[in-house]
Parts: C-alpha cells; sequence; structure tokens
C-alpha cells in the first residue's frame, strides 16, 4: 500500500511566513509517522517546501518538492493514481484540514483519518460544543463574543461568565489567539489577539477551568473506539499581553480523574460522526469531572511520547482503522515519555555543524536551522522525547538531554 503524508507546514502548504514552533511540531510528527509507516512496510511518499528541503531528514520511500508559490495540490494531482491512501495532518486554521481533506475525497483517495464533515465540525470550536452539549459531554461555559461588537456588550458577556474568562478563536490551532482574561481592561487586547489568529468574525468567552490540562489520544474505526492514554499536557495560560504557550507534555498521565476523561473522552468521538483513524481530545481536569475543550480530527504532539511506550505500531493502526478493521484493546504501556521543548536563543551561535551535533544528540526529534529571511520568531528551538521506567526517570533523563544540547552549544 502506498501512503502519502502530509505535514501542512513543512509539506509546503502554508505557502507564507514559516513560523518555527509549529514547523517544529509538524517536523517532529512527521518524521516519527513516516519512520512508523516503514515499519509497518508500506510505502511512503511526503512533500517538503522548497525552502526547507535541505533542512529536512525524512526517511520516506519519495519526497515530492513543492515550490515556494506552488498550489501543492495541483501538483499532486499527477501523483494520484499511484497513491493508496493519505494522512493529513494541518491546523483547524482557514479550514487548512478541511480544504486538503475534501480534495483527496473529490479525487477517490482514502482517507486515512476523519471525514471532511467530521473535521468540519471539529474546526470550529462553537459547532464541536453544540454537538457535545446536545451528548450531554462536560464542556465550558461559552458564550460567543463579535469582533465587531462594542466593547460595553463584550463586558456584559465576560461579567455573565464570571472573571476570569478565557478568549480565544473558534477555528485557531493550538494556543494561538488564546489568553487569560482577570480584568475587564484586558478585554481589547485579548480581543485584538483573536483578531490576529482568526479568520472567523466571532470567538469564544468561556469560563476558566481551575484543574490539570490533559488530552485522551483515542483509535477510532468509526464505530468502536478505543483510549491510547491519557496525556498531560504543560500549557502555561498567560494575559492578552503576553499570550498562552503549549510547552509538551508526558504520559501517560495517572491522575484519579484518569477513568472519567477516558470515558469522557470516547463519548466525544462517538458524538461526532465520521471520526476516525487517530483522535486527539483535550480536556480540562476538574476537581468536579473532566471537561472536554476541544477535539483533534488528526494526530496530536502527544503521540510523539506514546509512540515511545505503548508496544503497538500506531501509525500502522492509524491505518486498520481508518479500513474499519478491529482496533486493539490492550496498548501494552511500558514506561514513561516526556514531550518537551529546549530553548536557546541568546548567545549562541549556530552552524550546520552544531545543528547536525544537536539533531543526533539521543531523545531530540526535531530541531532545525531554517534560514533566517524565511523565518518568524528568530529563535532556536529544539523538541525531545525523554524516557524512564518511571516518571522521574524520564525527567532526568530529559535534563541529561539538556545537557548535551547545551554542550554541543558551548564548543
Amino acid at each position: 500500500m502506498r501512503i502519502l503524508v502530509i505535514e501542512y507546514g513543512i509539506g509546503g502548504f502554508s505557502q507564507g511566513e514559516l513560523i518555527e514552533e509549529i514547523l517544529l511540531e509538524g517536523y517532529a510528527m512527521l518524521r516519527a509517522l513516516i519512520e512508523d509507516l516503514k515499519k509497518a512496510e508500506y510505502y511512503v511518499i511526503t512533500t517538503i517546501d522548497s525552502r526547507l528541503k535541505k533542512h529536512c531528514q525524512l526517511k520516506a520511500d519519495e519526497i515530492i518538492t513543492v515550490p515556494k508559490d506552488k498550489n501543492p495540490l495541483k501538483l499532486l494531482k499527477t501523483y494520484l493514481t499511484r497513491i493508496d491512501g493519505a494522512i493529513i495532518i494541518a491546523p483547524a486554521f482557514k479550514e487548512a484540514l478541511y480544504g486538503i481533506t475534501c480534495f483527496f475525497e473529490k479525487e477517490k483517495i482514502k482517507i486515512l483519518g476523519s471525514t471532511s464533515n467530521a473535521v468540519k465540525i471539529c474546526s470550529n470550536k462553537y459547532k464541536t460544543y453544540n454537538i457535545l452539549k446536545d451528548a450531554r459531554i462536560s464542556i465550558p461555559k461559552t458564550l460567543l463574543g463579535s469582533l465587531h461588537e462594542d466593547m460595553k456588550s463584550l463586558e456584559e458577556k465576560a461579567l455573565k461568565i464570571g472573571y476570569p474568562v478565557v478568549l480565544k478563536p473558534v477555528d485557531g490551532v493550538g494556543c494561538a489567539g488564546l489568553s487569560l482574561v482577570s480584568k475587564k481592561e484586558e478585554l481589547k487586547d485579548a480581543v485584538e489577539r483573536v483578531r490576529n489568529e482568526t479568520q472567523e468574525c466571532y470567538f469564544l468567552i468561556q469560563e476558566y477551568l481551575e484543574g490539570d490540562h490533559a488530552s485522551v489520544s483515542l483509535l477510532s474505526n468509526g464505530e468502536k473506539v478505543a483510549a491510547l492514554a491519557l496525556n498531560a499536557q504543560h500549557i502555561k495560560l498567560g494575559p492578552p499581553s503576553e499570550g498562552s504557550i503549549y510547552e509538551g507534555g508526558h504520559t501517560p498521565f495517572e491522575h484519579p480523574s484518569e477513568s472519567l476523561a477516558i470515558d469522557e473522552a470516547v463519548k466525544a468521538v462517538k458524538a461526532i460522526k465520521g471520526l476516525k483513524g487517530y483522535v486527539g481530545v483535550d480536556l480540562v481536569l476538574t476537581g468536579e469531572k473532566p471537561v472536554v475543550v476541544e477535539v483533534n480530527p488528526r494526530l496530536t504532539t502527544s503521540y510523539l511520547g506514546l509512540r515511545e511506550i505503548l508496544t503497538i505500531n500506531i501509525g500502522a493502526e492509524i491505518v486498520k482503522a481508518s479500513h474499519s478493521l478491529e482496533i486493539p484493546t490492550n496498548m501494552g504501556k511500558k514506561g514513561y515519555a516526556i514531550i518537551g521543548k529546549i530553548r536557546f536563543n541568546e548567545g549562541f551561535t549556530l552552524n550546520n555543524e552544531k545543528v547536525k551535533m544537536i539533531s543526533e544528540v539521543d531523545g531530540v526529534i526535531s530541531h532545525l536551522l531554517i534560514p533566517k529571511p524565511h523565518l518568524h520568531p528568530k529563535e532556536d528551538v529544539a523538541i525531545v522525547v525523554s524516557k524512564g521506567e518511571s516518571l522521574e526517570g524520564a525527567k532526568q533523563h530529559f535534563e541529561e538531554i539538556k545537557q548535551k544540547i547545551y554542550e554541543v552549544l558551548t564548543s
């Protein structure tokens, strides 16, 4: 079976400015998924932005170079007769995942993931909440705000929910456009932060949930849904002046609400018809109950840690599940994994030799020296995955990886 794996940023679909942290997470998932599919003996084809070609190491059987300003979908039309299925890793923003999924459905290429209808629902958080609410699944208290609405009206909505409130785009990716608003004086800046990260004219005003940020990674074959694991998410919620940041996480996440969180995530996936393959459900584990905040109909960053601790080949299972085959019930967890980011943006000069040395450090899964004229922000980040028999062991391994990187930087 010939599988096309597309990652939006690395694969030449973003076309415009290259944003490093989005590229790094995408590159990490793309590399890992290609490796897993190759282990399962699939023939793998992928695409790459021409500006990134010499900076990426991908083990695909074929790599299609997408020139800048070239429509990658038009380019792919000449390859369609040689593709049996497609796995797409793309954000909800600008309906990117939806648009690419629709293209392959129209061309009668098997989608190894969710249908376009399911993707369209999940690409809009407000539509998702309405379906989850009807299915009696816990969601945050939510009101809609408009970018054209006067501030007095928005202040009344925030007061109705009660400060602090969270403002975020309905079509946001990760923490883009998301901020924590503690008083009415911060609302204007929060709206501007949303405006810069959305294609829609409306956004969400939500209650702030006190608790642990988590996600459940699942496999679905369209009828049956099985949880791979509960994962911890390390998210820093910030005010509008700073914004919010996703810093990684760890898996498995041993939490008193683990079984309840998994049950709620399974119900959420079953509530949205057409979710298939790998699905990620984000939650906040409050003292009272798990609350679902997002459904991602695609591979998520947690996959990077899961593939290190599960005895199954997740890539191969995504393909099977997408063909409506049986999904495994025993995941066979072994140890713990941490997914984290190591930043080194001050006082270090990188060259190709040092980049190569950093990339070869055991545990570094994504690090790129991208030409700075293409890049925003101008900062160097490495994504690493550390492992251990215990969570403490994984933390110790993470510190060892960090130390090795700084040894390279100072050599």
